[in-house]
């Protein structure tokens, strides 16, 4: 196995952040003449119609031709499946590494080395280290950093506790923070996978503490990117999980949402996303669909690692407090998880369609103390109205670890379910939210707001439908977008970069919070939700 080890930024995201997903449906999927955005509440809550509903969007298994994949049930048209064994036991990771980032924060140096130190210790304590390659990767020549570096080198990381350990250190040029950084990971994972050829790299930060089981969950679930093409990497984090909820650190679950922290991809992958690697903000680029490909990453119900960077270019004290430090933290040693069957496509599909029959229709905002143990409920949201519904249950003000816009919360002896009325495909036809009838993406001029935009073709701006038009497909149609897409925040994403002098110039900006009709940017032409007046 091989570790790198490094220095990461965390990423901060504002609280009406919505991020483009693989779940995302196309914005002219659908088309009704009736808006649902005037409903002050959703009518009664058909489980018949919701189970068929997923039963419609996902109508056929996954059928995974290895010897330990799915096999058609023929006589009952479910899917049968073949126990895989969650103790590790399998061969997948016997050319890993691991790589830990790390540079030297813009504040005191002695903090700096106390994050380090407490990282190197944490990894030193874990068993398995004899079976992977440690690769310390450093931005820039910091004495101080690479003196710690140097100390565990010859001391506790040193072979043979672990397989092979190296230090890396790449020259650092004058940039953006977050092109620092990205730049970092692409130099050192085509260190670890092309150069040094191994097959798994299970990626880590300076800042983070490490479970007792942590390598040994990376073992055991390897053979599920073996067998399963939906899926495509493999987390240690639970952007959910808190610990006010009833998590089991025996399960893991199934994410869209691209969660990173401390998590593991392989080389295929590496051969698929490296030469497009952007040059900023790679964990966004992680989470367009165009790089996703509507793929997943398995994760824990309970965190394998813990946060303490507690200041960073993109975290403050305030959102470390109210998140991070309320994380659940795995101190249990557990070497064998069980049958990890459940954790393939279909199967996990047909678990949530079971769980779906007996749920019971919940508005929002949500009171949790209304919950009854052992029943399931199901609660409907939008762009719009999350923030609030995330503030009532103390998780991140955006959707986070969903598998289809479907989130997974067990609290209090109950079971809750978040669905996207805009995005989730499970959901029946008269519980989800659909384009305004005529919707129009429209590309507007250099400078141009989009109600100047949209009044030019006697047409009206409507915010509320820009979340159908803000993908990279839905750009791509309407702009060359020569370097391809990214997320930003701005109230006139998304949008197209026209000026050269920017170094975001021909890329497509898929945008990260409510944009407004209004703003127009003299660097960009917008995408339009243009409709027809009423």
């Amino acid at each position: 196995m091989f570790i790198i080890a490094g220095l990461l930024e965390w990423r901060y995201y504002t609280a009406s952040e919505q991020m483009e997903n693989p779940a995302r449906r196309s914005a002219f999927s659908r088309s009704d003449s009736n808006s649902l955005y005037a409903r002050s509440q959703s009518p009664p809550l058909d489980l018949g119609e919701l189970h068929k509903s997923f039963r419609k969007a996902f109508p056929e298994p996954v059928n995974v031709s290895l010897s330990t994949g799915l096999v058609p049930h023929r006589a009952t048209g479910q899917t049968a499946l073949k126990r895989i064994a969650g103790d590790g036991s399998g061969k997948e990771l016997s050319n890993a590494a691991v790589v830990l980032f790390c540079y030297n924060r813009q504040y005191n140096v002695l903090s700096l080395t106390k994050y380090l130190e407490k990282t190197l210790s944490s990894l030193a304590e874990l068993s398995g280290l004899d079976k992977v390659t440690v690769y310390i990767s450093q931005d820039g020549q910091d004495v101080a950093v690479k003196d710690v570096v140097h100390k565990f080198e010859e001391g506790p990381l040193a072979p043979p506790k672990t397989r092979s350990f190296e230090h890396w250190q790449r020259e650092r040029l004058p940039q953006l923070g977050h092109a620092w950084l990205s730049q970092h990971y692409k130099w050192a994972l085509d260190q670890a996978f092309l150069q040094k050829g191994h097959s798994h790299v299970i990626i880590v930060e300076d800042d983070m503490l490490f479970s007792p089981d942590f390598l040994h969950f990376f073992a055991a679930t390897a053979v599920l990117l073996e067998q399963d093409p939906s899926l495509w990497c493999i987390s240690t984090w639970n952007d959910n999980g808190l610990k006010t909820f009833d998590w089991d650190p025996m399960r893991m679950m199934r994410t869209s949402y691209f969660p990173g922290l401390g998590w593991m991809m392989r080389h295929e992958l590496w051969l698929e996303i490296g030469p497009n690697w952007p040059k900023q903000s790679w964990d966004h680029w992680m989470r367009l669909n165009t790089t996703a490909k509507g793929r997943e990453c398995v994760y824990p119900e309970v965190n394998r690692n813990y946060n303490i960077g507690e200041k960073g270019v993109n975290m403050n004290s305030q959102v470390f407090k109210q998140y991070l430090t309320q994380m659940s933290f795995n101190q249990e040693s557990i070497m064998d998880y069980g049958d990890l069957s459940y954790l393939l496509d279909a199967e996990y599909e047909q678990q949530l369609v079971a769980l779906s029959q007996d749920a019971e229709l919940m508005s929002l905002p949500i009171g949790t103390r209304s919950l009854s143990q052992g029943k399931v409920y199901l609660a409907l949201y939008t762009a719009e109205s999350y923030p609030r519904t995330a503030r009532k249950l103390g998780i991140w003000p955006f959707p986070r670890g969903h598998h289809h816009f479907v989130t997974k919360l067990p609290m209090k002896g109950a079971m809750l379910l978040l669905a996207d009325q805009r995005f989730c495909p499970l959901l029946p036809e008269q519980h989800s939210m659909k384009p305004r009838k005529g919707l129009r993406a429209l590309p507007a001029a250099q400078h141009e707001s989009c109600y100047a935009a949209c009044r030019n073709q006697e047409m009206e701006c409507n915010s509320h439908e820009f979340w159908y038009i803000n993908s990279c497909e839905e750009l791509s149609k309407h702009f060359p977008c020569e370097q391809g897409c990214a997320v930003e925040l701005g109230n006139d994403v998304p949008n197209y970069v026209v000026d050269a002098s920017l170094g975001s110039f021909q890329t497509c900006l898929v945008n990260q919070k409510q944009p407004k009709c209004e703003a127009a940017n003299p660097s960009t032409r917008r995408l339009c939700p243009c409709v027809p007046k009423q």
